[in-house]
């Protein structure tokens, strides 16, 4: 059974496009499940913390049972075991990248998937790749939160794609300019539209 759901969009019908297929898809796998969602990449004050309320009324709506929004740090890491979905909200993809750097996040999300279902929204979905790098040299310039330079850019190394949410909205140039970093580093960017979804079955054994 596929157990990562990469999406765009995700379930934030405030800032995204959530089709009716994936509403369906949420209310499949939700139904009647415990869902976390990780609230770390939409800190208070930032233009996506307003979500963290709008994607658990959505869960809630198509049948889930429990949903908790929880910003994770090394003390509380374990908690993601009791439940069935874990959601991981859109936003500053650095938040996720510091998450995994000082906690033990990566290893506690593989015990998580041999019994739960991972579902990333942008950011959420972007930190699963080996190394996000990429993300920050494409969109230098056109927000702060891209312009910061880390000591490591590393991802979870769950999927073997590099993703680049929200294409629907990127301009002429940026295509063009994706299309140029792809040639010039041999590598290929799945560009995502909202409501676009890629399953993924990872097995740690």
């Amino acid at each position: 059974m596929d157990n990562i759901i990469v999406t765009s969009g995700g379930f934030n019908t405030i800032n995204n496009y959530v089709s009716e297929d994936n509403i369906k898809m949420f209310e499949r796998v939700s139904k009647g499940k415990k869902v976390l969602v990780i609230a770390n990449a939409a800190p208070k004050y930032s233009g996506n913390y307003i979500a963290r309320e709008n994607v658990k009324n959505n869960f809630l709506n198509v049948g889930a049972v429990l949903v908790d929004i929880i910003d994770l740090d090394k003390d509380n890491l374990d908690i993601i075991l009791d439940y069935d979905i874990v959601y991981g909200l859109g936003g500053n993809l650095t938040h996720l990248i510091e998450l995994n750097q000082k906690t033990n996040f990566k290893n506690m999300l593989l015990k998580f998937l041999d019994k739960g279902i991972y579902i990333g929204e942008s950011a959420g979905s972007m930190i699963l790749s080996d190394d996000v790098k990429y993300i920050y040299d494409l969109k230098k310039g056109m927000k702060p939160k891209y312009d910061i330079v880390l000591d490591s850019y590393e991802g979870l190394g769950l999927i073997n794609t590099y993703i680049y949410p929200h294409y629907q909205k990127a301009n002429e140039d940026m295509q063009m300019k994706i299309d140029h970093f792809e040639s010039d580093n041999g590598i290929t960017i799945t560009k995502m539209n909202d409501g676009d979804i890629i399953t993924y079955n990872y097995n740690s054994n």
